[in-house]
């Protein structure tokens, strides 16, 4: 009887809760390649979706399941690891404003029709099930869910999407093993990995960036227990193998950060450390395989098994996840329910505050001592949202008239020595080129969300009319301000910009005199380089 009447609120269930959103349908697919059964869901609204908040409608996007299938119709039934991935920003779907009320068809049939960008071109784990190259050593699902915004994927779209999946699952027989959920993406998707990471370093078995935009600490991964196998290029910029090799290295102070890595034929060595070839998989295994044949790219071949920096012993990357468990790590399992009502990690962007400050004229030495000592110190904002809108306010600070006034502009040549001393990181990355080329290093200043925003001030020298500012995002997220930082001046800021481009060039028109400009970052911006025009 017990037996019966479970089976009846099973299937009252499902009638009940069969999709999340009626008008964007499960649409189950067979991929007969791989023997699975694709679904997809339009993920619940969080509180983004509150009356009246319209700015960051984040959470509600669109996703695919890939669940291992009996036949064409009927998936495996039982408890299977899970995988999520995270897309790059050329998959990225429409915008998403007012996705939370209600739309006509059209609208959902729309979106629904762009959500096969995260599969097949995106060369992720969804492409290696098309063309029957996902092949892991026992069954497990895969998650696909794709952005809707610039900046990839926040913490509370990754957990929401996680939950509806369990949810959509459960109702079909399959239960999500919450000891084995990973996590993985490439360059945007992969920025978002290492940013979930270090808020919430106990969550996933394992984590797989791939010429992700951006870096995290060995050390921190060793200290939280991280299961991390990162990949990058010989020349991929920011995401290259420089960066990755800061990533598998740490600090100085963490003698026990070396890596195995995958690839005999790379050179394995970085600030006196080295890499060691692959050991035995351990439950917090932390791995590095460059690809020095690669710029930004590979990602296909590894997701498909096919890459030639690899072993052959070790190819297969889910097999690696699979060994993975949260239990051997000393982890709790994955917070797989997450509230439908609310958010854990809402981000909406506020108007920012500036502080403007007026000090009497100093001596040029005293000015910049003043300055140096106030590289590190941050003003106080009411919230960094990363949406904020690019844009350009006119200075008012013309304390001073340059000699030079009706000249015609000219690119002003910047040096790391122009940077003030205490800066924290590496700033000379913001001047080391100069070009016109995209940079291949960027100005990272530590993964403590504590520390930011931070700045740095530049000195050229002299005072100068800037006309022109241009910088490279190199993350497409995040915030930027640039002001003058001269005291005698107001020191307001000139350019704010959200970051939203990705590894592209943003340059504005300024009216600006002044000798000290400040460059001020928030949490996520990744900025590689600033050319100034002026006279």
């Amino acid at each position: 009887m017990q037996k019966i009447l479970i089976a009846f609120m099973t299937l009252f269930s499902v009638a009940a809760h069969a999709t999340i959103d009626e008008r964007f349908p499960e649409a189950p697919t067979y991929i007969s390649n791989s023997n699975m059964l694709r679904f997809q869901y339009m993920a619940h609204e969080g509180a983004e979706c509150t009356q009246g908040i319209s700015n960051r409608l984040s959470s509600r996007v669109p996703f695919y399941v890939y669940a291992p299938a009996n036949n064409n119709t009927q998936v495996k039934t039982g408890k299977f690891a899970a995988l999520i991935f995270l897309h790059g920003m050329g998959e990225q779907g429409p915008s998403m404003l007012n996705m939370c009320y209600t739309r006509d068809d059209a609208y959902y049939t729309s979106i629904a029709s762009m959500l096969n960008k995260v599969e097949n071109p995106a060369g992720g784990p969804g492409a290696a099930i098309i063309s029957g190259q996902f092949n892991p050593a026992e069954p497990m699902l895969v998650i696909i869910p794709q952005s809707m915004q610039r900046g990839g994927f926040s913490a509370d779209v990754i957990r929401r999407v996680i939950a509806d999946t369990a949810t959509q699952m459960a109702n079909k027989g399959i239960e999500l093993d919450a000891d084995r959920v990973y996590l993985t993406g490439l360059s945007m998707g992969g920025g978002s990995l290492m940013s979930y990471l270090t808020t919430n370093p106990a969550h996933f078995a394992a984590s797989i960036p791939i010429e992700a935009a951006g870096g995290i600490d060995a050390c921190w991964l060793r200290t939280h227990n991280v299961s991390f196998w990162g990949f990058a290029g010989g020349a991929s910029g920011n995401m290259g193998a420089g960066t990755l090799l800061n990533v598998i290295n740490g600090a100085n102070n963490c003698p026990d950060s070396t890596i195995e890595y995958t690839n005999p034929a790379y050179a394995c060595v970085y600030s006196n450390k080295s890499c060691t070839l692959f050991s035995a998989p351990r439950p917090n295994n932390l791995r590095a395989t460059f690809m020095p044949a690669n710029g930004h790219s590979g990602w296909r071949e590894i997701y498909n098994g096919t890459h030639s920096a690899l072993p052959i012993t070790e190819k297969n990357i889910y097999n690696w996840l699979l060994t993975q468990k949260n239990s051997d790590q000393g982890k709790p399992l994955f917070p797989v329910q997450y509230p439908v009502s609310s958010s854990s990690s809402v981000s909406s962007a506020s108007s920012l505050s500036t502080t403007s400050s007026s000090s009497s004229l100093m001596s040029a030495s005293s000015t910049s001592s003043s300055l140096t000592s106030s590289v590190t110190s941050s003003n106080s904002i009411s919230s960094a949202g990363s949406s904020l809108a690019s844009s350009v306010i006119n200075s008012s600070s013309a304390a001073s008239t340059s000699s030079a006034t009706g000249s015609n502009p000219a690119a002003i040549l910047l040096t790391p020595s122009m940077i003030l001393p205490g800066t924290p990181g590496n700033p000379e990355a913001l001047v080391d080129e100069q070009t016109s080329t995209a940079p291949t290093s960027y100005w990272f200043a530590g993964w403590s969300t504590g520390i930011y925003p931070v700045a740095a001030i530049i000195d050229l020298g002299r005072e100068y009319t800037i006309t022109e500012i241009t910088f490279y995002d190199a993350n497409g997220m995040g915030l930027v301000e640039f002001s003058d930082a001269d005291p005698a001046h107001s020191q307001a800021v000139v350019v704010a910009d959200g970051l939203t481009r990705y590894l592209a060039f943003a340059s504005y028109s300024v009216n600006l005199q002044t000798r000290y400009l400040r460059v001020k970052k928030y949490n996520t911006a990744t900025l590689s380089e600033i050319k100034l025009k002026g006279y």
